[in-house]
């Protein structure tokens, strides 16, 4: 049997570290979006669906529909999976060679 317990689109997460609202939190094999101020060793918001705009690699083109991943050693979205991890879907285009950001369908 189960449980209908909430939308499924967020999560209370303890930090081990401060993490700023709007930065990336990486999970395992997924990430969030902190929807607060989370202070280390305290438990805040991380919002894990949606979409929402994140900086992206300068280099990286995208377009809408492919898969992007969270390089947390830079802090930016990236088409590069290896060593990096799955963030979602691209839900906009960004061409090569163009800072920015691109929309990601986090979930």
């Amino acid at each position: 049997m189960a449980t209908y317990v909430n939308k499924g689109e967020t999560v209370i997460f303890t930090a081990t570290e401060a993490i700023a609202y709007g930065n990336v939190v990486a999970f395992a094999t997924r990430i969030g979006v902190a929807l607060e101020n989370i202070p280390a060793g305290s438990s805040g918001t991380v919002g894990i669906a949606g979409v929402y705009e994140i900086q992206a690699k300068a280099s990286d083109k995208m377009a809408v529909g492919d898969a992007v991943y969270w390089s947390k050693a830079n802090k930016e979205i990236t088409t590069t999976a290896d060593g990096n991890t799955l963030a979602g879907i691209a839900v906009s285009d960004k061409a090569a060679a163009t800072a920015g950001v691109v929309a990601v369908k986090i979930g």
